[in-house]
């Protein structure tokens, strides 16, 4: 039976006096009474375990780092998402790729624990071989930042908004309600990146934008792209919901274009059984940076809070996106023009991935003419960046 969201956050309380006496433990048998940040590390090793969308607003504290230290070799630890992100950026020097499985058990997947203690352990391993001078975690997650610490870094930068201040030699605080990329930015200004800060991007090949260009060949021709699915099931706006939206962009002379992975199929599929109209259907055709060089072509992407959102964002593409369990202050889209829709509710954000109110009225009761209005006056009048519904 899966924990439920305070259950699992009661389990993180728990282990935290655990975890202190432990690294202290290990901090005084590896005689490491005392550090300060270096002032020109040679070794910088980004932690960002997580999905497309938190690695994605990471990019530019990353390339921060990289003006401020040049000579130095930087290296991102990543997962599958990830490493889709930031593969040839260049910015870092290298990819180490690690899935993490407490990201996993979070969104309520089967996690053999015992199977991963072994990679777990060996990964550890790997990284205390490397003696990296500095460690940034850049999403202020307790166990990132605990899997950090114990990997042999000589000076570990993150926040310990959310737990582990303990383990950080610089533990770096934030408002309330400060956006992702914004918190990223500040870790990594606080190791020394300067700004200014400028907005997530993605750096696509010439082979990847030639392939969006064979796609969707109308270089004048407005496209919409729609996205149907989210990292779980209570972020996901129910399909009918963006049928209205279709055909209101349609009329207005937008060609649909679906984007989005092969999970997202079966969603896909219902949206085709009730859309009767024209769709160039991308579900699963193309990889991260691919569909990145597509939004570049679009006029307009509507979806949930999801990876694709920030990358629609990345493109400079205008959004249309509905949150529920999801701050919106805190992973809207960043940099360009965009409409969130959300319900004012006493119970959201609760960042839930299963919603304990048993109904996910944040999303459900979001309307059809709401999405299909929003999507109009993007595309109308470009409201400026910012505006809520």
């Amino acid at each position: 039976m899966p924990l439920t969201h305070g259950q699992k956050r009661a389990l993180i309380g728990l282990s935290e006096p655990f975890l202190r006496v432990l690294f202290g433990a290990y901090r005084l048998a590896s005689l490491d009474l005392g550090r300060k940040l270096p002032l020109s590390p040679r070794r910088i090793l980004v932690v960002r375990l997580d999905s497309i969308g938190d690695v994605l607003l990471s990019e530019p504290a990353i390339a921060a780092l990289r003006r401020r230290f040049p000579k130095a070799r930087l290296d991102v630890i990543a997962g599958a998402a990830g490493r889709a992100v930031l593969e040839g950026h260049p910015a870092v020097d290298n990819l180490v790729y690690y899935e993490a499985p407490w990201h996993a058990a979070w969104r309520s997947q089967t996690v053999s624990w015992r199977q991963e203690a072994l990679p777990l352990l060996r990964m550890l391993g790997k990284l205390r071989r490397r003696r990296d001078d500095l460690v940034c975690e850049l999403r202020g997650d307790f166990r990132d930042i605990a899997f950090a610490a114990f990997s042999g870094a000589r000076t570990l930068a993150g926040s310990g908004d959310r737990g582990g201040a303990f383990f950080l030699t610089r533990d770096v605080r934030t408002a309330p309600g400060s956006h992702h990329a914004e918190k990223a930015f500040a870790i990594a200004a606080a190791c020394g990146a300067e700004g200014p800060m400028e907005s997530p991007r993605l750096h696509l090949t010439p082979a990847e934008r030639e392939k969006a260009s064979e796609l969707l060949p109308d270089s004048g021709g407005r496209y919409f792209a729609l996205h149907l699915g989210a990292g779980f099931a209570s972020k996901c706006l129910p399909v009918e919901r963006f049928v209205e939206a279709a055909r209101a962009v349609a009329s207005a002379g937008c060609k649909l274009v679906l984007i989005g992975g092969g999970a997202d199929a079966p969603l896909a599929s219902a949206f085709k059984s009730a859309y009767a109209g024209p769709i160039l259907d991308l579900v699963g055709r193309l990889t991260v940076k691919e569909t990145a060089a597509v939004l570049e072509r679009c006029a307009l992407f509507a979806g949930n809070d999801s990876g694709p959102m920030h990358l629609a964002a990345s493109a400079g593409t205008p959004v249309v996106a509905a949150f529920g369990p999801s701050d919106a202050r805190v992973y809207h889209p960043w940099g360009v023009p965009y409409r969130i829709l959300e319900m004012e509710l006493p119970c959201r954000p609760c960042d839930f991935v299963n919603c304990e109110q048993g109904e996910n009225v944040c999303m459900t009761g979001i309307q059809p003419e709401q999405m299909a209005q929003a999507c109009l006056e993007m595309l109308d009048s470009r409201i400026g960046a910012g505006q809520g519904a």
